[in-house]
């Protein structure tokens, strides 16, 4: 697009109409008194010089308003000065902008490729070894340290709960890796009596493991009602108890040990008797794992 210009009113020489020569000769000369001059008047003189002063070569046009188009590519592309470094800052921004963008999207899509790695190679361990939970049960109880012959409102009681598990690792290929960090708690009619932990331990493919640990509690204030419900209890034989277990493992394949793994370990246990003599009636263990 090329600039337009709109003179006012009268618009100036072309280039080269006028000369100097040209220009003397067809300047008008002064009336003489009492004559008139043919085609032009001095008014009009007058208004003509007011429009055209001479410039040395020809004549030029007076100081006027000019309009001129610029074209709209022009305009967003080449800021003006006084924006100019507004302009450098906003662009230098955008590219920052979009700089960090691709290094988000790098990121999230290295994450996501790790992810699908991990739940192929996961699949593919899991379809090849084809791992098990291992089972537990619990053997035998022997309690110490419960007197229920008190006839008080309240009786305070320091039990002493020794417990023997079996567990069975059923897998022909993984190994378990008992961790420290594990706890048992027993608890009667949802009064917590004792607590206690495991041992630390390895347990090689297709075995079967006995331990026995040691559980204690101090200062179990029992009830009158409590003690009167364990009473009746002990009369037919059958008292009810919960075994909860977490424990901290970790699963060994082949030469590979992977990350720790929480299992929790839920028995129902029924006694004849909370004595030294306690047998076991009953039991049933249910077992959750939490890979993470």
């Amino acid at each position: 697009m090329t600039d337009q210009r709109v003179y006012p009113r009268e618009s100036p020489p072309v280039s080269g109409e006028h000369s100097n020569s040209k220009l003397m000769a067809d300047s008008p000369s002064p009336p003489v008194s009492g004559q008139h001059h043919h085609g032009r008047n001095m008014s009009q003189d007058s208004f003509a010089s007011s429009k055209m002063s001479y410039a040395g070569y020809g004549y030029a046009p007076n100081p006027g308003t000019y309009v001129v188009q610029v074209p709209k590519d022009q305009i967003y592309r080449v800021p003006p000065p006084e924006n100019a470094h507004k302009y450098k800052l906003y662009t230098n921004k955008k590219a920052r902008q979009g700089g960090c963008r691709s290094c988000i999207c790098y990121f999230l899509a290295a994450i996501l490729i790790l992810a699908i790695l991990l739940a192929v190679t996961g699949a593919v361990l899991y379809l090849v070894y084809k791992p098990k939970a291992p089972t537990y049960s619990i053997e035998n109880l022997h309690v110490r340290g419960i007197n229920l012959t008190s006839t008080a409102t309240s009786t305070t009681i320091s039990p002493v709960f020794n417990v023997t598990i079996k567990t069975e690792n059923n897998n022909g290929k993984i190994g378990i890796y008992y961790e420290q960090g594990s706890l048992i708690k027993i608890y009667h009619d949802g009064l917590n009596l004792c607590d206690g932990k495991l041992p630390a331990f390895y347990q090689p493919p297709k075995s079967l493991t006995v331990f026995s640990t040691e559980l204690s509690g101090a200062g179990i204030v029992l009830s009158k009602s409590a003690r009167q419900k364990l009473l009746t209890e002990q009369k037919k034989g059958t008292v009810p108890l919960d075994i909860n277990v977490e424990v901290p493992v970790k699963i060994r394949i082949g030469s590979v040990k992977t990350w720790t793994i929480s299992i929790d370990v839920s028995c129902d246990v029924t006694v004849n008797a909370l004595t030294a003599n306690a047998k076991v009636v009953s039991k049933n263990c249910k077992v959750n794992a939490k890979p993470w």
